[in-house]
């Protein structure tokens, strides 16, 4: 057994379910439910109703394209109405709109989201208008729909000027929980072959695929969708037009600084909506497929590098492991699923600090802009390969969670201010980086880093 397997052996339990919603809410739905099962007898035939390199990516990546409730008998009305048009629905009524809040502990950006989170609300999608169709087993509305015996829901959506988070609900139509990788923490997480159009971009965006949460039940997954918005409000179709009339030339243009100049910084609009057509919802086997070399260890071993990597293309399509998904290492779902998301942009407790103190280096910081759940990093390298260290009011380390090393979650530390170090990558990992678990850490950032500063953030 490999050592990722090893691990993956050892992190089994799966995350515990809030109180609120394993006992008071399912017993409070309860009464609702039996009631529904005999109406949806009654309107059987009347109704059919319808979701790594070592390094770290740096900020400046380039794109990848393509409340309260105010009455008790209110609540109940609404639910039992919505629980009679749509039985499949009154069953996840204690998950819906309260998915941020089971899993705010759990995410890369943790923090309570019920104060900023708004519900797609239930009662839109039996507005919506349905498709259905015997054969390819499809329900679909505004918000939930099945394709394939595959149910996908949004639950929850919150927008702040740095990222958009969508919760939602992948019900399977076997177990597949246990087919699914955990990380070192036993955390699972599925990934999303999307493609998203945002009403204010020309272009469609397909990055951001990773949804972290937890199962539910061995067929129910409830996670949360993080898109960082910086690549969203950047258009390239000036980019990509010379890059395609280049290539209908026969020529190459090569993306640098020059051609990325044509690249515009869109506005985020306080309204907008994202069209999202979600083709696959993918996880990583937790047991990949193990690979038969057609030989021994030793035999294997003793081959050249030639004769292995031939042996190793080979075996890679044999396996269909030169595709993303395969059957060796992942299991997943087709769609597609198609939804249309109305957006608010929700800048309570966001703002932007500009610094812009840049040294005769080039070195520096330009501003910081601070949300409920991160800060992002605004800084000048100088042409140099920089990492950006920061600490907080108490001198703890604050670590970036995504692919971006200039995100940083705030969950757990006093932002009331900040100390940046902007360090030289490779000294970081060198001379730095040993006295991360020792006492002497920040005297060593204080020592080696090539730019310094304390920032006021209250």
């Amino acid at each position: 057994m490999n050592i990722d397997k090893k691990l993956r052996s050892v992190f089994t339990e799966d995350t515990e379910l809030p109180e609120i919603v394993t006992e008071k809410s399912n017993a409070a739905y309860e009464q609702i439910r039996r009631k529904c099962r005999k109406d949806e007898r009654k309107m059987k035939n009347h109704h059919k109703v319808s979701h790594k390199n070592e390094k770290k990516s740096r900020r400046r990546h380039f794109p990848i394209w393509a409340k309260t409730v105010s009455a008790a008998a209110a609540v109940l009305l609404l639910t039992l109405c919505i629980c009679v048009a749509n039985p499949v629905l009154a069953a996840k009524m204690p998950i819906l709109g309260r998915i941020f809040e089971m899993l705010s502990k759990s995410t890369s950006y943790p923090g309570d989201y019920t104060q900023y989170a708004e519900p797609l609300q239930e009662d839109e999608i039996l507005s919506a208008e349905t498709e259905q169709g015997a054969e390819d087993n499809t329900e679909k509305g505004l918000f939930s729909q099945t394709v394939n015996g595959v149910t996908v829901t949004l639950s929850e959506v919150y927008c702040n000027e740095e990222s958009l988070s969508i919760s939602m609900l992948v019900e399977g139509p076997e177990p597949f929980a246990n087919k699914i990788m955990k990380d070192m923490d036993g955390n699972q997480t599925l990934s999303l072959d999307a493609v998203s159009k945002f009403s204010f971009q020309p272009q469609p965006y397909v990055g951001d695929r990773t949804v972290e949460g937890t199962f539910l039940d061995e067929k129910t997954f409830a996670g949360i969708w993080r898109i960082d918005l910086q690549g969203v409000l950047q258009d390239v179709s000036e980019i990509n037009r010379i890059v395609e009339e280049a290539k209908q030339k026969g020529q190459e243009i090569a993306v640098d600084e020059e051609v990325m100049s044509y690249m515009k910084q869109l506005e985020l609009p306080e309204q907008f909506t994202v069209e999202i057509e979600l083709e696959k919802v993918i996880g990583d086997l937790a047991e990949a497929e193990a690979i038969d070399w057609g030989m021994s260890a030793e035999e294997v071993e003793a081959l050249s590098d030639e004769e292995f990597g031939k042996l190793y293309e080979q075996k890679m399509q044999e396996y269909g492991m030169d595709q993303y998904p395969n059957k060796a290492e992942q299991y997943w779902f087709e769609g597609p699923w198609k939804f249309t998301v109305p957006v608010s942009l929700n800048d309570t407790g966001s703002k932007t600090i500009t610094i812009n103190d840049i040294s005769e280096t080039g070195v520096g910081m330009k501003e910081i802009a601070v949300t409920p759940f991160e800060i992002r990093l605004d800084y000048e390298e100088g042409g140099l390969d920089c990492i950006p260290i920061v600490l907080d009011a108490e001198g703890k380390e604050m670590e970036s969670a995504g692919d971006s090393v200039s995100v940083i979650p705030v969950a757990d530390h006093d932002i009331s201010s900040i100390t940046v170090y902007l360090c030289e990558f490779e000294q970081w990992k060198g001379e730095i980086i040993s006295h991360r678990e020792t006492g002497d850490y920040q005297q060593y950032l204080e020592k080696y880093a090539i730019y310094t500063k304390s920032i006021e953030l209250t």
